[in-house]
């Protein structure tokens, strides 16, 4: 909560983000984004506290300057609501130049930062390397051309799809590489066509997927695609029986439903830099 105390509003949350960093990462805080040092911007809108602290990792010298009052063209809505704090919050990071290890705080009139606080944990806890977002493309490797075109559009929508030719290095053991990919991924991706068989490390990887949903939950989804191959029938594997496939009549259709099912999302649309 940000109260009218004699302490200056970003001092107040930062002190409170430090004791929440603290209770949960405590071998890491010191080196934490923003509680390691940074400057501030600190401007309003319609009786909105918006907060802008930029990571210096120096705690010996700050500066700290005021935006006054904010316009709509550049927050982008005509009135900031709880729905749409994350469009709010990707105008003014493209706007501030800020990276992930940066933080805006948009506080409400009634100060109340427990919102706040966690969408700015969640985004450190990424820098800092702790959260899981690749995307992990398991299929056959006669599919490979078609995973490929899968990988490449991903990424340039701004995800990390993992590929097995591009994540593992000549000579690494292929079933340590597979769980590892596994461990770093929110998802897995399952090309299912004629040629995909159970068998050898296909069933490694649908086993280690169901690991992975049962420890991550809801931060961990499995995606099966089921692609038609010239009229050739392909058989969803056992495993994954219990979890909906899709059946996508094209590979446009087939990518929609990756980026519906993903437990992360692309950022608002806005001019480049």
């Amino acid at each position: 909560m940000v109260d009218n105390s004699q302490k200056p509003p970003q001092q107040q949350i930062v002190e409170v983000y430090q004791n929440i960093v603290s209770a949960k990462h405590p071998d890491l805080a010191a080196a934490w984004p923003i509680i390691s040092g940074f400057n501030t911007k600190i401007g309003s809108f319609q009786g909105w506290l918006i907060v802008v602290l930029k990571h210096t990792g120096n705690t010996t010298f700050t500066t700290s300057s005021g935006l006054g009052e904010l316009n709509s063209g550049l927050v982008g809505v005509a009135a900031i609501e709880k729905s749409n704090k994350r469009t709010v919050r990707d105008r003014l990071t493209s706007h501030f130049g800020l990276k992930p290890s940066d933080a805006i705080f948009i506080v409400p009139p009634n100060g109340d930062i427990g919102e706040e606080l966690e969408t700015v944990l969640q985004q450190h806890e990424f820098v800092m390397g702790l959260v899981p977002m690749k995307i992990f493309l398991s299929h056959k490797g006669a599919d490979k051309p078609l995973v490929r075109e899968f990988k490449q559009t991903l990424a340039l929508l701004g995800f990390d799809p993992w590929l097995d030719e591009d994540a593992m290095q000549a000579g690494a053991e292929l079933e340590r590489s597979l769980l590892k990919g596994f461990n770093d991924s929110c998802a897995a991706v399952f090309f299912v066509t004629p040629n995909y068989k159970d068998e050898n490390y296909l069933a490694s990887e649908v086993d280690y997927a169901l690991q992975e949903k049962r420890k991550k939950g809801d931060k961990f989804a499995i995606i099966t695609l089921v692609l038609d191959k010239n009229g050739s029938e392909a058989v969803v594997p056992q495993l994954l029986h219990r979890y909906v496939w899709k059946e996508p009549s094209n590979h446009l259709q087939a990518l929609r439903e990756v980026i519906k099912a993903l437990p992360v999302q692309t950022g608002s649309v806005y001019w480049k830099q």
